[in-house]
């Protein structure tokens, strides 16, 4: 005989404790992950200061930093390390979670989440609809740049001289030897 479980939605995971861990519900069912370490909360402030300097500069939209809830499906509410949405739609952004894919997804990779962003969640970002996504690693001091395609699918950007354009920001470019020469 097999039990069956219900499947998890974001009333589920308003009942959750605020006990210092990051929930998140993908495809019904919850994770839960540790705060994080120093080196990827350094790695979050460096990229916030990046992207945010070139969004605010260019008023291009608003960028935002976790804990911000991420509604992607009624089974589907992530807690990404930063987000991006552009200025003309800014109002998926309610008042209490992001309604719908932002522009641009980072998650920074840790120990404990680094198979689940690589794999679920990254499948979860191309279906939602999330046309760039970054996995920087603090461990291997690289940057993984994923972009939408037509089929929709995410295609590894390929860096250029060894930095890296945004395809959602225009006029970003990460150069991950001079973000990580400032990352101890």
């Amino acid at each position: 005989m097999s039990v069956r479980t219900r499947r998890l939605t974001y009333d589920d995971l308003l009942r959750t404790p605020d006990d210092g861990n990051r929930y998140e519900i993908i495809d019904g069912e919850l994770l839960v992950s540790p705060s994080p370490g120093r080196y990827h909360q350094r790695l979050v402030y460096l990229l916030t200061r990046l992207v945010g300097d070139k969004v605010d500069a260019d008023r291009l939209g608003q960028l935002f930093s976790g804990p911000v809830d991420v509604r992607l499906g009624p089974h589907n509410i992530v807690v990404p390390d930063l987000l991006y949405i552009r200025q003309d739609r800014l109002s998926i952004f309610t008042p209490r979670l992001v309604e719908g894919p932002p522009d641009l997804i980072i998650e920074v990779a840790s120990p404990s989440t680094k198979k689940i962003d690589g794999g679920d969640k990254m499948a979860l970002y191309a279906h939602a609809g999330v046309p760039e996504y970054w996995l920087p690693d603090p461990e291997t001091r690289t940057i993984r740049m994923s972009v939408l395609q037509a089929n929709g699918m995410y295609h590894d950007a390929e860096p250029v001289d060894g930095r890296f354009h945004s395809t959602v920001i225009d006029g970003l470019v990460i150069d991950p030897a001079a973000l990580f020469a400032d990352f101890d």
